[in-house]
C-alpha cells in the first residue's frame, strides 16, 4: 500500500512523504521538497558582499546562519582566513577579524539558536504530542488516542487547574514571549532580527563603543537571562519528561521502540570561535555508524584539515532531484553528482521518472564510499562526545565543565530518594507532575536517561544543547542563587556582565569592529561553513574580477531530507537520506482521524526547513 503524507504540518516550507506500508509498517519512504527558487543562479555577477544579504532571504526562520556562512565564504575568498571560518586576529599571521567582531557574531548567532530551538519544540513539534485547546488555530487535531491521556485538552478552551495539560499550554504561550526576547537581544548588536544587518566581510557593522556598547551588553544579558531561566526551568525538564509520556518514540536503552532511529551517521562543521584561544565552542567532525568520531576541526590550527576534507569528500547528487545534470554547468560527464562550488548554474528538470524532489542529496565520502549523514543538534552532541549511544546522559552531558544536566533537575534526598529539584523546575510544572502522580516517574526517567537514536533523542538533544549554549552565552547557572554568570564594574560602568561570551564582549567594548582588505581581482574559490540550529551549513563561492562567478549552498535539510542518491549500490545500501531511513520500520496506523501521525512526528523531529532546502 502506498500512502502520501503531504503536507507535513508545522515545519518551514512544503514537505511531503510518500510511504510504502506493509502490514502496518513502513517499508519505503520518499521525502520530497516542493518548489524551485534559484538563489544560486541570481547571485552570479553580483558583489560578493551582496550574497551576505541575499542568502539571508532564503529562509525567514534561519537567516542568521546563512548570513554567517556567507560572511565566512566571502572572507575566505577575500583572504581573511585560510579555511571555512574566520577567527580573531589575535596572532601575527595577518588573518582574521577584530576580537569584538567575533564576539558580536557569536552573540547574534547564539540568540538565533535559542530562538529556533524554543520555537521548534513548543510551536512546531509539541502540538503533535499535546492536544491543543478546543479553539482555533489548534483545531482540528488528532484523535484522542494519539495523545497521552494527561496531555489531552478534554474539551477545555483555556488552561485551568493543576494538571499537566494546563501547565504545558501555559508554557506554549510563554514561549512566544521568549522568542520575542531572543530577537530583541540579538537586535541590540544585529540592527534587526531575524535578518541581521551586522554581518559583513571584515567584521560587523556595529559601531557602538565604550559605555554605549557596555550598556547594550547589559541589556542583552538581562533579556537573555529571562530566556535562560525559561530554558532551565521549563523547556529542558518538559522536553526530558516528554519521553516518559511517549516511551515508544524513545531509544531501546530507555525501554523505547527506536521509532525514527535513522542512519546513525552524524556530521558537524563546528561553530562559535572563541577569541580567547581560537578554539571552536562546538567542534566539527563526523561519525559513521558504530565507528569512532573523526575530528574535522577544533580551532584555527586545523582549519586546513577540514578544508582539504571537504574538497575531497563532499559531493551533491541529483539522480532523484528535478535538476539537469549538464556538464556545461560543472557536472562530471555522464554523472549526476558534482562537488559543491563547481557548478555555475542549477537548471530545473521537470521530467517524470525516478526524480521526485527539488532537494539535492549531499553525501560524505569515507573509505571511498559516499554516505548519507544526519546533521543537527543530536549530531553536534554526538560529535562533541556529550551524547553517547547506550551511556547514561548524566555521565556524558556535563555542562560548564562541572554540572551534569541531571544535577540541575534531580535533587538527591537521603530519606525519600531522588526528587525533582524545585530550584530548577518551574513551580507550575512541578505541581502538575505531582497532581498527575508523575513526579517520581519523571525524576527516575531524567536521572537514568541513556543516549541513543530515536525521534525523542532529537527533541531531547536540542533542549540539552540549549542548556549548554545559554550558559556559554551568559555564564554558568547557579541553582542556589538562580543567576547565570556574574555582573560587575567594567570600564567604570556598574552591573555589566563579566562572564560568558557577553562578558568577554563587554571587556573589549572600546575595540574596533571591522578591518578592511582589498578585493582580489584574480579568480578565487573557497567556502564558508558553520552550524545552523538545524545542522551543518556551507556556502561555496567562486569570484572573478571582484564579482561572484558561482555560488552554492549545502544546507541542513538537504542533508537530512535528501532524496535517494545514485551511489547507494556502491555502499551496499539503498541511497536513502536520514529522514527517509528514519521512517523505515515505523508503525503506520493509517486510520482516521490521524493517518500518518507517526511519520509527521518523525519528520518534525528533524525540524526540516524546506525553504532552505529548495533554495
Amino acid at each position: 500500500m502506498t500512502v502520501s503524507v503531504d503536507p507535513i504540518p508545522r515545519i518551514e516550507g512544503h514537505l511531503g512523504i510518500k510511504l510504502t506500508v506493509d502490514a502496518g509498517v513502513v517499508t519505503e519512504a520518499d521525502a520530497h521538497g516542493n518548489m524551485f527558487r534559484g538563489f544560486e543562479n541570481f547571485l552570479v555577477g553580483r558583489d560578493p558582499n551582496d550574497a551576505i544579504t541575499f542568502t539571508q532571504r532564503i529562509c525567514g526562520v534561519c537567516p542568521v546562519p546563512h548570513g554567517m556562512a556567507s560572511t565566512y565564504a566571502v572572507e575566505a575568498v577575500y583572504g581573511y582566513s585560510t579555511g571555512h571560518i574566520t577567527f580573531a586576529n589575535t596572532d601575527s599571521d595577518g588573518l582574521g577579524v577584530p576580537v569584538k567582531a567575533v564576539h558580536v557574531r557569536n552573540l547574534i548567532l547564539g540568540a538565533e539558536f535559542l530562538m529556533s530551538s524554543i520555537t521548534h519544540f513548543y510551536h512546531l513539534a509539541a502540538p503533535s504530542y499535546v492536544q491543543g485547546p478546543n479553539m482555533p488555530p489548534w483545531t482540528p487535531y488528532f484523535h484522542n488516542d494519539y495523545y497521552d491521556s494527561r496531555l489531552r485538552s478534554n474539551g477545555r478552551a483555556l488552561p485551568s487547574g493543576s494538571n499537566l495539560w494546563s501547565a504545558v499550554i501555559a508554557q506554549y504561550v510563554k514561549a512566544l514571549r521568549m522568542r520575542r526576547l531572543t530577537f530583541e537581544a540579538g537586535a541590540l548588536f544585529a540592527g534587526r532580527m531575524p535578518m541581521t544587518s551586522a554581518y559583513v566581510a571584515g567584521g560587523v557593522t556595529t559601531q557602538s563603543k565604550g559605555a554605549d556598547f557596555r550598556d547594550r551588553c547589559r541589556r542583552f544579558y538581562n533579556l537573555m537571562h529571562d530566556v535562560g531561566l525559561f530554558i532551565v526551568k521549563e523547556y529542558v525538564p518538559l522536553a526530558l519528561a516528554l519521553g516518559a509520556l511517549y516511551p515508544t518514540y524513545d531509544n531501546t536503552h530507555n525501554g523505547g521502540g527506536d521509532i525514527g532511529a535513522g542512519l546513525g551517521n552524524f556530521l558537524s562543521w563546528g561553530a562559535f570561535p572563541n577569541p580567547a584561544n581560537n578554539v571552536l565552542a562546538l567542534q566539527g567532525g563526523y561519525k559513521i555508524g558504530a565507528g569512532v568520531t573523526v575530528p574535522l576541526v577544533t580551532g584555527k590550527t586545523n582549519v586546513g584539515t577540514m578544508l582539504a576534507a571537504v574538497n575531497e569528500n563532499l559531493i551533491e547528487d541529483t539522480a532523484r532531484s528535478w535538476y539537469v545534470p549538464d556538464a556545461k554547468w560543472g557536472y562530471p560527464t555522464g554523472q549526476s553528482w558534482q562537488k559543491p562550488g563547481s557548478v555555475t548554474r542549477t537548471e530545473p528538470d521537470r521530467t517524470k521518472g525516478v526524480k521526485y524532489s527539488w532537494m539535492k542529496a549531499p553525501r560524505w565520502k569515507v573509505g571511498g564510499v559516499y554516505h548519507a549523514m544526519e546533521v543537527g543538534p543530536l549530531a553536534r552532541m554526538v560529535v562533541q562526545g556529550l551524547y553517547v549511544d547506550g551511556a547514561l546522559l548524566r555521565d556524558t552531558f556535563v555542562v560548564g565543565g562541572h554540572f551534569s544536566y541531571a544535577d540541575y533537575f534531580v535533587s538527591p534526598e537521603p530519606i525519600t530518594g531522588p526528587a525533582l529539584d524545585g530550584r530548577c523546575v518551574d513551580a507550575g510544572l512541578l505541581a502538575a507532575l505531582g497532581a498527575e502522580g508523575l513526579a517520581g516517574a519523571v525524576t527516575t526517567w531524567i536521572r537514568d536517561l541513556k543516549g541513543g537514536l530515536s525521534t525523542m533523542d532529537r527533541l531531547r538533544a536540542r533542549a540539552l544543547e540549549s542548556l549548554l549554549l545559554v550558559q556559554l552565552i551568559l555564564g554558568p547557572f547557579n541553582k542556589v542563587t538562580g543567576v547565570f554568570g556574574s555582573v560587575g564594574v567594567v570600564g567604570g560602568d556598574a552591573a555589566v556582565p563579566t562572564s560568558g561570551w557577553i562578558g568577554a564582549a563587554a571587556a573589549v567594548a572600546d575595540g574596533p569592529s571591522y578591518v578592511s582588505r582589498a578585493v582580489p581581482v584574480n579568480p578565487r574559490s573557497s567556502y564558508g561553513a558553520t552550524e545552523a540550529p538545524r545542522g551543518s551549513l556551507s556556502h561555496h563561492v567562486s569570484i572573478d574580477r571582484g564579482k561572484i562567478a558561482s555560488y552554492q549552498c549545502v544546507v541542513p535539510t538537504t542533508w537530512n531530507a535528501s532524496p535517494k542518491d545514485a551511489l547507494g549500490a556502491l555502499r551496499g545500501g539503498n541511497g536513502r537520506g536520514a529522514m527517509e531511513q528514519a521512517m523505515i520500520g515505523s508503525p503506520h496506523a493509517g486510520t482516521a482521524p490521524g493517518p500518518g501521525v507517526e511519520a509527521m512526528r518523525i519528520a518534525q523531529s528533524f525540524d526540516p526547513c524546506i525553504a532552505c532546502a529548495v533554495h
